[in-house]
């Protein structure tokens, strides 16, 4: 079973260095995989519409300082990584039949910090969430997540350029592969309202460009 530690623990292994038996422990692996885990995680999360990582819901309405420009305000969920689409009730039996398509586009809105506004009542928020449990992580999203990881963690333990160039390259690579196995989850049926059929937007692509600064 996966937990944080056996993915630091990947990670820790793709750059050479010992592995480390919890994530609060005195050593440098100990506390670098602890700075650095979370956002790569989160990171990693939000470059691309993981199948797996996304959530529908009822959004709560809040205080709208905007109502001369937008009709309603809602609050953002907490757990929020990256916003895919708003949408009605209507649209909720809409099942796209490619993964991470975005059928029919979803309605305008804008966000400010946690106030996500729009012009619909009631809303939904189609979005990636933030996963914390690793055991929900699919094997090749860890070792994608595993090696990027490895890059964050390559100058503080290595101090070697060539070590991190080469952990680059693996996790764009691995990321890549995760991206396109998540992709081939494709439904067997179409049974979703030809309305939907007819407003098909392009399929998401793979971000490649995760920074590491």
């Amino acid at each position: 079973m996966s937990s944080v530690v056996f993915i630091c623990n990947l990670a820790l292994s793709n750059i050479g260095k010992e592995n480390i038996s919890d994530l609060n422990e005195a050593s440098a692996e100990g506390r670098a995989c602890k700075q650095f885990y979370a956002h790569t995680r989160d990171t990693l999360l939000q470059s691309y519409p993981w199948r797996w990582a996304g959530k529908t819901q009822a959004l709560a309405s809040v205080t709208n300082d905007k109502a001369n420009r937008w009709a309603h305000a809602y609050q953002r969920p907490s757990d929020c990584l990256k916003i895919r689409r708003l949408m009605g009730e209507m649209m909720l039996d809409y099942v796209p039949y490619y993964p991470g398509q975005v059928v029919g586009g979803g309605f305008s809105y804008a966000v400010e910090g946690s106030v996500i506004y729009a012009g619909l009542s009631p809303a939904y928020l189609e979005y990636t969430q933030r996963i914390e449990d690793p055991t929900l992580f699919p094997p090749l999203f860890q070792d994608a997540l595993s090696w990027h990881l490895a890059v964050r963690l390559s100058m503080p333990l290595t101090r070697d350029p060539k070590t991190r160039a080469d952990a680059f390259q693996l996790a764009q690579r691995m990321q890549a592969e995760a991206a396109v196995s998540d992709a081939n989850e494709v439904r067997e049926t179409s049974d979703y309202p030809a309305e939907a059929n007819e407003a098909r937007e392009p399929i998401y692509v793979v971000d490649r460009n995760i920074r590491h600064d």
